[in-house]
């Protein structure tokens, strides 16, 4: 049976909530990193407390990763709109890991979200400054993440980092759709009890190299495997 994705529906969508690359989206978050340097107050700030805060955005973003992966994209809601809205885009990609077209965010995914994600730093410390760092350190962090994974899907890597960490979020593809949702790294898979240690006996299927942006045009065949 064909999905009823949101995704697939309105495919349309596409255009505002996803990116085909980094770069694409690059250019789409320059005015909003440009923003927090303006109001960050670098200047008044010691390095410390700088460090400090740039920081705490980069553990929160690790943790929001996680959090977003597994409660926002993998949650059983109990209606299907929410289902359909809240995880419309990632489930169309698990279920087409080819399509190139929503391998990152888009704008409306980032500014929508931006703001929910630096209110709980600005309630916290009444801080525009303080929340601008925190909210570089955050949205640095994101960014790596969105590269990692355009660069999982890009490409298969033999070791490494990458080969590590496309090895771990295949198996989650692949295998355990129920575990192991850290995208860029381990962390809070092992913490909070979803660490499948399984992907290290696990090798990519030839299906799932033939969704890589690399070999589309080396025709494998895929038919029977």
């Amino acid at each position: 049976m064909k999905s009823q994705f949101t995704v697939e529906k309105h495919p349309w969508l596409i255009k505002y909530f996803a990116s085909r690359n980094p770069v694409h989206l690059l250019v789409m978050i320059l005015p909003l990193v440009w923003y927090l340097v303006s109001i960050s107050n670098f200047g008044s700030s010691t390095i410390l407390s700088t460090s400090i805060f740039v920081s705490l955005g980069v553990l929160w973003w690790t943790f929001l990763e996680y959090a977003i992966h597994r409660w926002g994209y993998h949650s059983k809601y109990p209606f299907k709109w929410m289902h359909d809205f809240f995880g419309s885009f990632h489930l169309y990609h698990h279920i087409d890991m080819s399509d190139r077209r929503v391998y990152n965010a888009g704008f409306f995914m980032v500014y929508l979200i931006a703001p929910v994600v630096l209110f709980p730093m600005w309630l916290m410390t009444q801080s525009l400054s303080m929340t601008a760092q925190f909210g570089l350190g955050t949205i640095g962090t994101y960014y790596f993440y969105e590269w990692v994974h355009f660069l999982l899907h890009y490409k298969v890597f033999d070791g490494g980092y990458l080969g590590w960490i496309q090895q771990y979020h295949f198996f989650h593809h692949e295998k355990r759709p129920d575990k192991n949702f850290g995208n860029s790294n381990a962390l809070w898979d092992i913490l909070l009890g979803t660490y499948d240690e399984g992907y290290k006996k696990y090798s990519m299927s030839l299906k799932a190299q033939a969704t890589m942006i690399t070999a589309k045009d080396e025709r494998i065949d895929i038919e029977h495997a």
